[in-house]
C-alpha cells in the first residue's frame, strides 16, 4: 500500500503547476496553496525546499549560453533582452506568482527569512536570497510605503506590536509605551498595503533642548503637563526597529529617517537639530579582541560600573571609543554596524556620551557609552557621497580631539 505524498512533494508539484499555467484565477488559487503548504512544512523540510529552488529553478545553462553567444554575435537591444530573460531564474517568476495570492507578499518574506537563517551555514542559498531580496526591494520601494504617525489613538493591535518588536530599548508594558507616545514624543512607522496593520519599521523620537546623552534620563523623564514645549529645538531619534526579518537589507531605515525629518520640520519649524542617540554594539567586542588601548583593570571597572572612575580613566575610555568609531575597520568600512548605517545616510559622529546607557545590556555592548549621530540637512548629501566613494567617517572636532587624549 503506497503512502500519501508528503506536504513537501505536493508543494513542489504545486510550484511546477503554478509556473506552467496562465490565467489570473488559477494563478491566485495555486499561489494560495503554495503559501499554505510552505507554512505547513517543518523547519528541516523548509530547508529542503529552499535547496530545491536552487537545484530545480535556476537558469537553464544551455539557454543562457546560447543567449550569451547570440548577444556576442549581434549586440543590441533585442539580444540583450533575450540574454536578460535567459539569466533570470525561474524562481523569480515563482515568487512573483506567489505574490498574487492573498497574503502572498508575507509568504515570500517568510521564505526569505528562513533562507537568511539557513544560508548562515551554506552560501549556496545566497542565490535564493538575492532573487527574493531583489523582488522585495521593488515591492517595498518608497512609492508603495505608507508613513503613519503612531500615537495613543492608534489601534491597540498595532501598539501591541510596537511592544513586541522593539529591539533597541525594551518597552516595559503599556505604561512605558504611553510615556513614549506622550506630547513631547513622536513615533512614526512605515506600513504597506499588502500587510495591513503590520509595521515594517518604526522610529521613536524625543523632542528636547539640545542633544540627549543618557537613554535612561530620556526614558524616565516626566511627561510635560501642557503639551509640547514651544522652545524645543532638537529631535532625538533614539530607537529604530526593523520589524520584519524577511526585509533585512531592504533600505527602509534611511528612507524613514529622511521622511520623518521632513515631517518634523513641517510640524515644528523651530527644530534646528536632528540627531540620534545610538548604541555602539561592536565596541566591547573590539576591545576584547584588540585591547582597545584599555588596561584589563580599567575594562573591569567600567564594565562593573560600581566603583568611581577618575577623569583620566574616563578620558581613556572615551578616547578608545572615539578611535573605534573613527578608525576601526571591517574590511574598508567602519567596524560598527550602527555607524555604517548612519554614516551611509550622511550623518556625522557628533558626540560620545559617557554612561549613556547604564543598563546591563549597555555595559555589555559598549561599556555604557552611546553616540550621537548628527543629521545636518545641509551636509547630508556631501557626507553621503564622501562615505560611499571613499568611506570617509564624517565627525565633529570634539570627537577627533578625544582620540588625542
Amino acid at each position: 500500500m503506497s503512502s500519501s505524498p508528503s506536504i513537501l512533494s505536493v508543494l513542489q508539484q504545486t510550484c511546477r503547476a503554478l509556473l506552467a499555467i496562465r490565467g489570473d484565477e488559477s494563478t491566485i488559487s495555486l499561489a494560495t496553496q503554495v503559501a499554505l503548504r510552505y507554512d505547513a512544512l517543518e523547519d528541516a523540510e523548509r530547508r529542503v525546499f529552499l535547496y530545491w529552488l536552487v537545484d530545480e529553478l535556476s537558469p537553464d545553462p544551455d539557454a543562457l549560453e546560447r543567449a550569451v553567444a547570440a548577444y556576442g554575435a549581434a549586440p543590441g537591444p533585442e539580444t540583450a533582452q533575450r540574454l536578460g530573460e535567459a539569466a533570470e531564474a525561474p524562481r523569480q517568476a515563482l515568487f512573483r506568482a506567489i505574490n498574487t495570492a492573498p497574503g502572498g507578499t508575507a509568504a515570500v518574506m517568510r521564505m526569505r527569512a528562513d533562507c537568511l537563517v539557513a544560508m548562515r551555514n551554506d552560501p549556496a542559498l545566497r542565490v535564493v536570497d538575492h532573487d527574493s531580496a531583489h523582488l522585495l526591494g521593488s515591492w517595498f520601494n518608497r512609492g508603495f510605503l505608507e508613513l503613519q504617525s503612531i500615537d495613543w489613538q492608534t489601534p491597540a493591535a498595532v501598539l501591541e506590536k510596537l511592544i513586541e518588536y522593539e529591539a533597541v530599548h525594551q518597552i516595559d508594558g503599556w505604561d512605558d509605551l504611553h510615556r513614549r507616545l506622550a506630547a513631547d514624543r513622536r513615533c512614526f512607522g512605515f506600513f504597506h498595503p499588502a500587510l495591513p496593520g503590520e509595521p515594517l519599521i518604526f522610529i521613536e523620537i524625543a523632542l528636547t533642548h539640545g542633544l540627549a546623552g543618557s537613554i535612561q534620563d530620556l526614558l524616565n523623564q516626566a511627561p510635560p503637563a501642557d503639551g509640547v514645549d514651544p522652545d524645543v529645538d532638537t529631535a532625538i531619534f533614539y530607537s529604530i526597529t526593523n520589524c520584519q526579518a524577511g526585509l533585512t537589507g531592504i533600505p527602509l531605515g534611511s528612507m524613514l529617517i529622511k521622511q520623518v525629518t521632513e515631517e518634523l520640520q513641517t510640524e515644528l519649524p523651530q527644530l534646528g537639530t536632528f540627531s540620534t542617540l545610538s548604541p555602539i554594539p561592536g565596541y566591547h567586542r573590539w576591545v576584547d579582541t584588540t585591547g582597545g588601548r584599555l588596561s584589563p583593570e580599567l575594562q573591569r571597572l567600567v564594565l562593573q560600573g560600581d566603583d568611581p572612575i577618575d577623569d583620566g580613566a574616563r578620558n581613556a575610555v572615551l578616547g578608545s571609543c572615539a578611535h573605534y568609531l573613527l578608525h576601526a575597520k571591517r574590511r574598508v568600512q567602519p567596524a560598527d554596524p550602527v555607524a555604517r548605517f548612519h554614516l551611509r545616510n550622511g550623518a556625522r559622529v557628533e558626540r560620545i556620551n559617557w554612561a549613556g546607557d547604564r543598563s546591563t545590556k549597555g555595559r555589555a555592548e559598549s561599556y555604557g557609552m552611546l553616540v550621537n549621530y548628527m543629521y545636518d540637512p545641509d551636509q547630508l548629501a556631501d557626507n553621503h557621497i564622501s562615505y560611499v566613494n571613499d568611506f570617509v567617517v564624517a565627525h565633529s572636532p570634539a570627537v577627533a580631539q578625544l582620540t588625542e587624549k
